[in-house]
């Protein structure tokens, strides 16, 4: 049956599928299709490759505890799979307090990939979501890891930092400052120290400056920077980018290039008023003008650019401002600036409907491969050839999504009427990560 069901929904409207009979005796055939390895070598296209998905969501259905250990042991497999990274946490979760332990043995043991224990921290979040009286136990078991902490892992720490805002964890507190204090926390999953204090009530206000990235990667302070002498408007974007914006900033041309793009790919017109302070990383880090020649030089190159990418959108002639790097006399095409860029852009879209959802999840395959920790996994692991197919395949991607909204609103006998919701933090991502927004694009 199972192999048969293909491609599956997005996002949390499981089938039923113990209508079609499964029950506790067939779970070891589940967790045998779970672990079969051929289906990563099946047609992309096929019904089976969907196989393993569809095992892992009947087994949380089911809830048997055996199930707990058999799929903990897929976890350093799976968590290159950008399905089995969000499900399997919520697996994890269905089968419940059974699985308490056996997550913390697993975040606790630093031979397991940083993803695949990644997956366990969110399997006990899990749990408290649908099991609040869990919710010391759970704690308790972040406090134990966070005691003998893996101090090569700073992403696996500040996503355990973002479960522990999540449960609003303030009785963790003082292990939290400890964990940071040992300097193996990535502030880019939930902030510094002080912006976990004022988010879990322990301070109203930062006392420090937030951190400086470009003294912290080596770049040029920005005051040091020369204005371009050209007219040459995207030597004078990067330059007003790099010269005015923050660490929350879009960072060069090339990013804002992918931001314009995803704007224009949007189901709805967003707005200057909403996406300028955006490029800064919100209203309140918009930069302070030195004079109105600034700003107007800035206006006009800024509306140059966006009215290109718009342009060549509809015109169906867009073209991607990728960068490029040399390297022994051998030019690389980079793409992961643009492609952070379309996800910044996706923060500004509206709560999509599963039919928007699941195009969009489809479209930006290859869009989240070179913008997202789990892509960039994935990537590790391919030859330069299938690196190259990948980078191929965004452009196509992005113009099918701004054809299928485009298609959308140009239908006139059965118009879509959408409430206008801004995405909130625990909505699903409208990258189609799987993830909730506060995990993903709204970092």
């Amino acid at each position: 049956m199972l192999l048969k069901l293909g491609e599956a929904d997005q996002g949390s409207d499981w089938l039923d599928y113990l209508q079609y009979g499964f029950t506790e005796a067939d779970i070891p055939a589940l967790l045998e299709l779970v672990a079969d390895e051929s289906f990563d070598q099946s047609d992309s296209e096929s019904s089976e490759v969907w196989a393993p998905l569809h095992a892992w969501r009947t087994l949380g259905q089911l809830g048997n505890s055996q199930a707990i250990a058999p799929l903990l042991d897929q976890f350093d497999r799976l968590c290159d799979d950008d399905w089995a990274l969000p499900e399997l946490s919520t697996v994890m979760g269905m089968l419940g307090e059974p699985a308490i332990e056996q997550l913390a043995d697993f975040i606790n043991n630093h031979r397991h990939r940083e993803f695949a224990r990644a997956m366990a921290l969110d399997g006990l979040a899990e749990i408290v979501k649908r099991l609040p009286h869990f919710r010391e136990r759970v704690i308790r078991c972040y406090q134990d890891y966070m005691r003998n902490p893996d101090e090569t892992s700073p992403v696996l720490n500040g996503l355990l930092i973002a479960d522990l805002l999540d449960l609003d964890a303030t009785e963790a507190i003082d292990d939290i400052r400890q964990l940071f204090a040992r300097g193996c926390v990535d502030i880019t999953c939930a902030g510094d120290l002080e912006e976990v204090e004022i988010e879990l009530g322990f301070r109203s206000e930062r006392t420090t400056l937030k951190p400086d990235y470009t003294e912290l990667y080596g770049l040029d302070p920005p005051d040091t920077l020369e204005k371009p002498d050209s007219d040459d408007e995207l030597e004078l974007l990067d330059y007003y980018l790099l010269r005015y914006g923050t660490d929350d900033a879009i960072l060069n041309v090339s990013e804002l290039d992918g931001f314009f793009a995803a704007l224009a790919c949007s189901p709805d017109t967003i707005l200057p008023s909403r996406w300028l302070p955006a490029i800064w990383g919100g209203e309140d880090q918009s930069p302070v003008w030195p004079n109105e020649n600034e700003i107007g030089a800035f206006t006009r190159a800024v509306f140059a650019l966006y009215n290109q990418v718009m342009q060549g959108m509809n015109e169906d002639i867009f073209e991607a401002l990728f960068l490029e790097r040399e390297v022994e006399g051998k030019t690389y095409t980079i793409v992961d600036e643009w492609c952070a860029g379309f996800l910044r852009g996706i923060r500004l879209w509206n709560v999509l409907n599963p039919d928007e959802a699941a195009m969009t999840t489809e479209c930006l395959q290859p869009v989240r491969l070179f913008a997202t920790e789990e892509g960039f996994t994935r990537l590790e692991s391919m030859s330069e050839t299938e690196v190259l197919e990948q980078q191929g395949l965004i452009e196509p991607g992005v113009q099918r999504l701004f054809q299928y909204f485009l298609a959308q609103r140009r239908q006139p006998d059965a118009p879509f009427v959408r409430e206008g919701r801004k995405v909130g933090r625990n909505d699903p991502c409208p990258c189609g990560s799987g993830k909730k927004y506060k995990h993903c694009c709204l970092h």
